[in-house]
C-alpha cells in the first residue's frame, strides 16, 4: 500500500511538472479554466427557479442573509506555498461588495484550517476530494485554497482556476487555485455557481440567440444577460471591449457583456452581475441553501422526541407559525436572530399553533427554541 501511495504521489508531481513547463500561462492563472460542470438535470432545477424568480420584484432591496464560509488553506508539508490569510480575507470583502445586491453577506466561521500535505498541495479534481470529505464543516460553505489545481480527463491534464458544486450535490464546497483566488473575479464567479448561476456562454440548455427569442430556455436562461459566444482574452481587449466577429445560428453578430462575472472574459474585466442574476441567487439561497449556519453561532439541537414541533411555512414571506405535535407543561419558547441575539422569550401557551410573525418581521434567518427543564429543541426559520 505504501509503494502504491508513493507511486501516485510521483505521478501527480510528474503531471504537474509537465503542466507547468508546457503551459507557462497557467502560472499566471489567466488561461486556467473554470471546472464547474452543469448537467441537463441542473437545467431542470434552473427552470424551476425561473418560475419563482418571475414572481419577484427585481427592484426590491433584499435584506442581508448571512452565509457562513470556512477557509481551508492547503500548503506543502513544510508549509510552503500556502496562500496568505490576509489576502483571502481581503478578497472576501470584495466578494461581499459584489453580493450586496443579492442580499447575501459572507462571514467566516471559526478559525482558518491549515492543511500542510504534499499529497494535496497539487490538488486533482475528484481524486483528491477525499481530503474535503474529512475536513468539510457541515452546513457551511467550505472554500479550499491550493497551490495548484487541475483535472485529468481522457488522459489530458487541464489547469483549473477553481470549481464549485451547485445543483443536486450535497457538497457545500469550492476549490480555488492560489494564483486565481485573489484576482478580484474568480472567487465571486465560483460562488455564483454555488448559488445556481450558469456561465453566460452555457450551452447545456441550448445555444442562446442574439435576438433574445429563446433567452429564457437557452444559454444561462436569464434574459438580461446577452447571448455569449464564449469570451476569452483573445476577443476581449484590455479596455474590456468585445472584439470578436462570431455570429449565432440566425447570422446575427454577438454583442455580449464583457464585464459579467459569470463570463470567460478577462478576469480583470469581470465586475458585475445582472439584476436577474442577483434575484436568482437570492431565490436559490432562500429556497435551496436555507440550511447554512455556522455551528458556533447557534447550536441546533433536537433531543426531545416528546416535544417536537415544526415551523410553517418555512421559508416564510408573511405569517409564520410554530406547530406543536404534543402539548408541553412548563415549557418556554424563544426566538433568536442569526447572531444569536434573543428577540423574544416566554412561556409556551397551551395551544398547538402559535403565530410568531410579529417577532420576525425583517428578512433574514431566525432560530426558534422550545425548552423544558430537561431538554431543548431548536429549529431554523428563513424569512424573505
Amino acid at each position: 500500500m505504501k509503494i502504491i501511495t508513493l507511486a501516485i504521489r510521483y505521478m501527480k508531481k510528474l503531471i504537474l511538472g509537465i503542466l507547468i513547463l508546457t503551459t507557462s500561462t497557467f502560472s499566471l492563472g489567466q488561461s486556467d479554466e473554470c471546472g464547474t460542470i452543469m448537467t441537463k438535470e441542473d437545467n431542470a432545477i434552473i427552470r424551476q427557479l425561473i418560475a419563482s424568480v418571475k414572481t419577484r420584484n427585481f427592484n426590491k432591496a433584499f435584506g442581508d442573509t448571512i452565509v457562513p464560509v470556512k477557509f481551508h488553506i492547503i500548503g506543502y508539508s513544510n508549509g510552503a506555498s500556502a496562500i496568505d490569510s490576509a489576502s483571502v480575507f481581503n478578497e472576501l470583502d470584495l466578494v461581499n461588495s459584489y453580493y450586496t445586491n443579492a442580499g447575501i453577506e459572507f462571514q467566516h466561521c471559526g478559525n482558518i484550517e491549515y492543511i500542510n500535505d504534499d499529497e494535496y498541495a497539487d490538488f486533482e479534481k475528484y481524486t483528491d476530494e477525499v481530503l474535503c470529505q474529512s475536513n468539510d464543516v457541515d452546513n457551511v460553505l467550505n472554500i479550499y485554497f491550493a497551490p495548484y489545481l487541475y483535472k485529468i480527463s481522457n488522459g489530458d491534464t487541464t489547469g483549473l482556476c477553481g470549481y464549485a458544486y451547485s445543483f443536486g450535490v450535497a457538497f457545500n464546497r469550492i476549490l480555488m487555485k492560489n494564483s486565481c483566488a485573489t484576482n478580484g473575479s474568480t472567487l465571486p464567479h465560483e460562488i455564483g455557481h454555488y448559488f445556481s448561476l450558469a456561465h453566460t456562454h452555457s450551452t447545456s440548455a441550448g445555444d442562446e440567440l442574439v435576438n433574445g427569442s429563446n433567452c429564457s430556455t437557452a444559454g444561462d436562461e436569464l434574459c438580461d444577460t446577452p447571448a455569449d459566444p464564449q469570451l476569452s482574452t483573445s476577443i476581449v481587449n484590455s479596455s474590456c471591449i468585445y472584439t470578436g466577429t462570431a455570429q449565432d445560428a440566425n447570422g446575427d453578430f454577438y454583442n455580449p457583456e464583457a464585464r459579467n462575472i459569470m463570463s470567460y472574459s478577462r478576469k480583470s474585466c469581470r465586475d458585475l452581475f445582472s439584476p436577474n442574476q442577483y434575484t436568482r441567487m437570492h431565490t436559490y439561497l432562500i429556497n435551496y441553501r436555507n440550511y447554512l449556519i455556522c455551528p458556533s453561532t447557534v447550536s441546533i439541537e433536537e433531543n426531545n422526541s416528546n416535544g417536537n414541533f415544526s415551523i410553517t411555512p418555512n421559508p416564510a414571506s408573511g405569517e409564520a407559525f410554530i406547530v406543536m405535535e404534543n402539548s408541553l407543561i412548563d415549557a418556554n419558547y424563544s426566538i433568536l436572530d442569526i447572531t444569536g441575539k434573543l428577540l423574544f422569550s416566554g412561556k409556551l401557551p397551551q395551544q398547538n399553533k402559535i403565530n410568531i410573525t410579529k417577532y420576525i418581521n425583517q428578512i433574514g434567518v431566525y432560530f426558534i427554541s422550545i425548552n423544558t427543564s430537561s431538554s431543548s429543541i431548536t429549529k431554523k426559520l428563513i424569512k424573505y
